[in-house]
């Protein structure tokens, strides 16, 4: 099922594909997400990841591995979709190449998708690295 009757009501069948398509990539691993992705997509911001040109670290689940994102709202308007989600987990291993602190972790972040044929191509994503760089001790 898509989306409750009263959902149903506010959204085009477009967008209702579109909500679903997102939810079902928020809830694949990282490398099944690629499955949700057209061949040409762009990813023109991405997020927390941002922090690996300050660090020298890339971005690893394994760094937060009991991650978990509360999504807090969804929004579809034609071909994009907009989430607001705070991940939250454990600074139990190497991020951004910080090591393990032992530290809650806890990140607003939005993410912007573009779809069309039932595929993301084009998607932004914006966290709140300030917080995060504090969190890992990046930031002296």
């Amino acid at each position: 099922m898509l989306a409750d009757s009263h959902t149903a009501l506010l959204h085009t069948e477009e967008e209702l594909r579109n909500l679903e398509v997102i939810r079902a990539l928020r809830r694949a691993t990282a490398e099944g997400r690629r499955a949700y992705m057209a061949p040409e997509a762009v990813v023109h911001r991405r997020g927390m990841a941002h922090l690996a040109v300050r660090s020298g670290g890339p971005y690893r689940p394994e760094g937060i591995p009991d991650r978990y994102d509360e999504v807090l709202a969804m929004i579809a308007k034609g071909d994009r979709v907009w989430a607001v989600w705070t991940v939250r987990g454990t600074h139990a291993g190497t991020l951004f190449g910080q090591a393990a602190t032992g530290r809650p972790v806890e990140v607003l972040e939005v993410g912007i998708w573009r779809l069309s044929g039932g595929k993301v191509v084009e998607a932004w994503f914006f966290a709140d690295e300030y917080a995060l760089a504090q969190t890992l001790g990046i930031l002296s």
